[in-house]
């Protein structure tokens, strides 16, 4: 016996490491989920990720013009200036999503693109008007052209 192997309380060996296979770290809780109930997902050749991402970006641009369009013909994205249209696709499309989410041929993964596209944009339009009000509130700050306590109490008396 070697002085590593007393130190060491298990060193594998090495036709041990053979009959075990290791399984790569899953890479969200749902693959984990899948892997205990012994269902290994299929993956994605880049071909298939590349045409995915690219179906998805033309619906992105689709959602993009479409929304324009109604904002430049209709006057707005707020439909009677109260319903925004961007909020109502996003929940729409959220709701389409969800039918045949469960089959890997439905339009449910576009459905869902669509609504991330309509969410996007009701988020670009919320946070801009919330920066562009803030531009404009009027801020109290006073001038220091002396003693402060001196200047507050000129009025006073």
């Amino acid at each position: 016996m070697s002085l590593t192997q007393a130190i060491v309380p298990y060193a594998p060996n090495i036709q041990t490491q053979s009959a075990i296979s290791t399984l790569p770290a899953p890479a969200s809780l749902r693959d984990w989920w899948q892997q205990l109930q012994g269902v290994i997902p299929p993956t994605n050749s880049p071909v298939q990720s590349a045409v995915m991402g690219l179906r998805h970006n033309a619906e992105a641009g689709a959602i993009g013009a479409l929304l324009a369009l109604i904002d430049t013909d209709l006057g707005g994205l707020d439909l009677g200036g109260r319903i925004p249209v961007d909020w109502v696709g996003a929940v729409l499309f959220y709701i389409l999503s969800l039918q045949g989410a469960d089959r890997p041929d439905s339009l449910s993964s576009d459905y869902r693109a669509m609504g991330q596209s309509c969410t996007a944009v009701a988020m670009y339009r919320m946070t801009h008007h919330w920066r562009e009000a803030k531009k404009s509130i009027p801020r109290n700050i006073p001038q220091l052209t002396g003693d402060p306590i001196t200047e507050a109490g000129k009025g006073q008396f």
